[in-house]
């Protein structure tokens, strides 16, 4: 039996994939909050988007625009950004570190009311001097949990000094705890041709001196 030129497993299959969600979409009534950590030796940076669904995104642009004019000014958006921010406990190697509000970007009404509008921040915390050895660092988001979805991750290091290693997060994603090794530094590189140079130096040296040798045992060979 065919159902319009195709036959009926392939009907029941072409009509199971078009009925799942793509992989990035989420509920129209979750406020999703997505979180990717980038880890150096002297700082942690944040990149936190937040999209709410179209089902919460007035509400969700109330929170942000306090005085109710439909547009969300400067300090309405980095006062937002900050409650936001006083939401999320960051720590290495157990040592809660202060973040600091970087950048933001806060979209239009008309956007958000869309589901197509998202909040953008940019956040940064130092890190006390740490050695080279295995550390930990941990990331907990308590921003909203009544209406949110999270995510959370790494981004791969720019710095080849640091090698992330396992990662652990809690089921609905309010917190990541990640190891990393950060490496022995290298030696600097415009040192390296002075150490083969000096190598070079010794090397010759210790030829000469067993030449001159060798000349003198010749010498004094009867």
């Amino acid at each position: 039996m065919k159902v319009h030129g195709l036959s009926i497993p392939f009907a029941v299959l072409a009509a199971c994939l078009a009925a799942v969600p793509p992989a990035a979409a989420h509920r129209l009534d979750e406020y999703l909050q997505a979180t990717r950590l980038s880890i150096d030796i002297e700082h942690v940076d944040l990149e936190i988007d937040l999209t709410a669904g179209v089902a919460i995104a007035s509400e969700v642009f109330a929170w942000i625009d306090t005085d109710q004019d439909r547009e969300i000014s400067q300090a309405e958006g980095e006062a937002y950004a900050r409650q936001m921010l006083r939401s999320v406990v960051l720590s290495v190697d157990g040592k809660s570190l202060p973040i600091a509000l970087v950048e933001t970007r806060f979209p239009q009404l008309s956007d958000m009311s869309l589901g197509i509008g998202t909040v953008r921040l940019r956040a940064t915390a130092k890190v006390p001097a740490v050695g080279a050895g295995l550390h930990q660092v941990s990331y907990w988001n308590t921003h909203r949990p009544e209406s949110s979805v999270y995510l959370v991750n790494a981004l791969v290091p720019a710095n080849p000094r640091i090698r992330l290693a396992d990662q652990r997060r809690d089921y609905a994603q309010h917190r990541l705890t990640l190891n990393y090794t950060v490496m022995a530094e290298a030696p600097p590189a415009w040192s390296l041709p002075l150490l083969a140079g000096f190598a070079g130096l010794v090397l010759v040296g210790r030829l000469v001196s067993a030449g001159r040798w060798s000349l003198r045992g010749q010498r004094s060979t009867p």
